[in-house]
């Protein structure tokens, strides 16, 4: 699951599309896509037969000049957090038009300024600090932390002991009493200390490196590791640390280059951007 964005192509507006099955009725509706202004219930067929059309009506499927997967929303909200760190006074109108959910319309004229708000971030955006659990015994980056989701990344539905991180340390909670803290630390140890049975799931104790408090459960930090055969297994590693990095503009590329692909596909065609 993730953010979505499209822009609606122009053949319809320069006469480019096979002819319409029902002309009078087209319209764009409030989310910026084409439709029949007649409601579903009572035309299913005309509804249907119009969704046949504007599949193949033009060149561009569904009169989309551009379609794009923008980002997952843990990396979407990392990277508002990232605009909010440099300081959303310099990204007004992303700040405006960036949305909370899978909807919403970013008009061409405010398109074209993010687009200079983007290459701003990407001069400014140089000094931008991060979270991350490190494995310390390879250097290897285990995950980031985002604060929208309060630093946590594994959820136990079953114990309701729920892991996380942020600048502080690895955190375990239990959701079941209020997210009440039970352990903390910045450096410490995982072990399995007994294998998964039937009737009882495996067993994992967080020992802190610094205080060697502990910590019994059975919600671990796991990595899934690609052998040569392609098949995912899943390790457990053992010494784990928490380290504030800075990360580069270019960190972002993952978000920057769609968002800036479909600004563009905005200002080109005069069309807004559409959430979904």
């Amino acid at each position: 699951m993730g953010l979505d964005a499209s822009v609606m192509c122009n053949c319809y507006k320069t006469g480019k599309t096979a002819a319409c099955p029902f002309p009078d009725h087209f319209h764009v509706d409030s989310d910026g896509f084409p439709a029949l202004n007649l409601s579903y219930e009572s035309h299913e067929a005309e509804s249907d037969k119009f969704d046949e059309w504007l599949a193949t009506c033009c060149e561009h499927a569904y009169m989309e000049h551009t379609a794009l997967y923008i980002s997952d929303w843990k990396g979407y909200r990392s990277f508002k957090e990232a605009l909010e760190q440099v300081g959303w006074t310099h990204f007004p109108t992303l700040r405006r038009y960036l949305p909370e959910s899978n909807h919403g319309l970013v008009p061409a004229e405010a398109a074209a300024k993010a687009l200079i708000e983007l290459d701003g971030f990407r001069i400014r955006g140089n000094a931008v600090r991060k979270t991350f659990l490190v494995n310390s015994e390879t250097d290897e980056v285990i995950g980031t932390s985002t604060a929208a989701y309060g630093g946590k990344f594994g959820w136990n539905g079953r114990t309701g002991m729920n892991i996380g991180f942020d600048e502080n340390g690895f955190f375990i909670q239990d959701a079941w009493e209020f997210n009440r803290e039970i352990f903390r630390a910045m450096r410490f140890e995982q072990r399995i200390i007994e294998p998964e049975s039937l009737d009882r799931p495996r067993q994992f104790e967080y020992l802190d490196l610094e205080t060697k408090r502990a910590f019994l459960c059975s919600t671990p930090v796991r990595i899934f590791v690609e052998d040569i055969d392609g098949q995912l297994h899943q390790q457990y590693p053992r010494l784990m640390h928490v380290e504030e990095r800075v990360v580069g503009a270019d960190y972002y590329d993952y978000i920057l280059k769609p968002l800036t692909t479909i600004f563009q596909a905005a200002v080109e065609t005069g069309n807004p951007v559409r959430w979904s």
